[in-house]
């Protein structure tokens, strides 16, 4: 098989791909024999129906299988051996690929659009500053927590049509009652220890929004410094609609900047991750399922969540694709902006919630 790529111009390239009848005949005539003896016709014998008639039957099917097959394989060996990091997949190149004629030809070449990353570098440095909020807890977001317990663990009055009375929640009393049914075994034991650990849920929970917040800011330092890196923008248009076939080039048109910005964070997570030798463990996977999990059941009131129903629910997430994918590029993402902490300067700023609100509007 002749493989030659053309010279990379703009960050793009054609690999053409020849066969000949070497490079594909003896696996043809492998199958036609498999096909041949396991063919039942009318007339012949399993197994004994005449080569030249399974030939003609499904010898065109069979070579172009073959040749799709091989083609595949070494366009990806091609691309694997010269290191090539590609971006999206080869698209053919319909101008250099001849049309195909199976029946009378026995040579045929495949020719491949492709488009490579641009070099570029991710790191942050001393010189970028990054801000890091910590969230003033004010007495005010206790007292409105206290206040929602009481009303949730209240009691439910119905309405009174005779009385002229709306259904309402009576409040529950700030007792031991109440805190058993909030943290359970494990409950504060007077009402100072009770507001303790609720200031330290709510430090929790802005702790997480800070560190989301970081994340936010931190790339947004990193896209900044690609925003000057020129890429194959029409390779890439071409490609997406290639793959998207719903979508229109009006859509396109629309969103293309922010797929562009998705690729070129993909890039330099990628770039990143081996800069800090970083990889991504199955604990820490779990882990961080178990957390979401536990988020997730402190939005509904519940606080005291026994670790094994924390790992079942963490698990039953785990089995969906799509939700694993995305927890393995959380905890990716986490590590790279834990490992920028050590290397970019870290502004600490306190501020209200009022204000850090603010900053995602």
């Amino acid at each position: 098989m002749k493989i030659e790529q053309s010279e990379l111009k703009d960050l793009k390239a054609v690999i053409s791909l020849t066969l000949e009848p070497a490079d594909y005949q003896e696996k043809v005539n492998k199958q036609l024999k498999q096909v041949r003896q396991k063919a039942q016709m009318p007339g012949f014998r399993p197994g004994m129906v005449p080569a030249g008639l399974v030939k003609k039957m499904y010898g065109k099917g069979i070579l172009a299988d073959v040749l799709n097959k091989l083609v595949g394989e070494n366009l990806q060996k091609h691309i694997e051996d010269n290191k090539l990091m590609i971006l999206g997949d080869p698209l053919p190149n319909d101008e250099l690929t001849k049309n195909i004629d199976l029946d009378h030809e026995d040579t045929f070449t495949f020719a491949f659009d492709i488009a490579v990353a641009p070099e570029f570098d991710a790191k942050l440095t001393a010189k970028n500053k990054l801000p890091e909020y910590t969230i003033e807890i004010t007495d005010e977001m206790i007292n409105k927590q206290v206040e929602a317990y009481t009303n949730r663990f209240g009691e439910y009055i119905p309405e009174d049509k005779e009385k002229g009375t709306k259904a309402e929640v009576k409040p529950c009393k700030v007792d031991a009652e109440l805190f058993a049914k909030v943290y359970g075994n494990k409950a504060p034991k007077n009402e100072k220890e009770f507001r303790a650990r609720i200031k330290e849920d709510i430090e929790r929970s802005l702790a997480e929004e800070s560190k989301y917040r970081f994340g936010i800011d931190a790339k947004a330092a990193i896209l900044k410094k690609l925003e000057k890196v020129e890429f194959p923008v029409d390779f890439l248009k071409r490609w997406v609609l290639a793959t998207n076939e719903k979508m229109t080039q009006e859509e396109l048109d629309k969103d293309f900047d922010k797929m562009l910005d998705e690729l070129k964070w993909h890039l330099a997570k990628d770039q990143l991750m081996k800069e800090y030798n970083i990889n991504i463990e199955k604990n820490e996977v779990e882990d961080f399922a178990k957390r979401v999990a536990k988020m997730q059941f402190m939005q509904y009131g519940l606080m005291n969540i026994e670790d094994e129903h924390l790992t079942n629910y963490a698990n039953e997430m785990m089995k969906n694709e799509n939700q694993l994918r995305g927890i393995v590029e959380r905890v990716a993402e986490d590590k790279i902006f834990a490992a920028l902490k050590g290397v970019a300067k870290i502004e600490p700023k306190t501020v209200s919630q009022k204000d850090f609100d603010k900053l995602f509007k």
